[in-house]
């Protein structure tokens, strides 16, 4: 399986992962929508929360960093978003449902989520205050 980094700058690890503060939900909380969250370097106060928008979501699954099974970081990048290409977790999956999709592995410090979404957004604010 082919792996590619994503939004290094805006979402990354230098000896831990971005903390997350809040994972946003939509729908009345049925569905994913995205996560708020503080990079290693930043003062954790409102003025340098970000977020990270799930555009399109379809598939999402939630491990800790402890037991999650397949942490796809190699360490030759500082991203913490990764995109799993040919991925078999997204193989397990209805395709017809999936066009534009892609499977991106979020490594926040604790939390380890795996997305099957088209598109992943990165702001600053508060994604509930108007988001990307």
């Amino acid at each position: 399986m082919k792996t590619e980094t994503l939004l290094e700058n805006e979402f990354h690890y230098d000896g831990r992962g971005p903390e997350l503060q809040r994972a946003v939900w939509f729908r009345n909380g049925v569905i994913l929508k995205g996560f708020e969250y503080y990079n290693p370097e930043d003062v954790y106060d409102e003025e340098n929360i970000k977020h990270l928008e799930l555009v399109g979501i379809e598939a999402y699954s939630m491990a800790s960093e402890e037991v999650h099974g397949n942490i796809l970081a190699t360490g030759d990048s500082k991203a913490a978003v990764i995109k799993a290409v040919n991925s078999p977790w997204f193989k397990q999956f209805n395709p017809s449902h999936l066009e534009g999709c892609e499977h991106y592995q979020i490594m926040f410090y604790d939390e380890i989520y795996d997305v099957i979404c088209k598109e992943i957004k990165a702001g600053k604010g508060r994604l509930t205050d108007g988001g990307v």
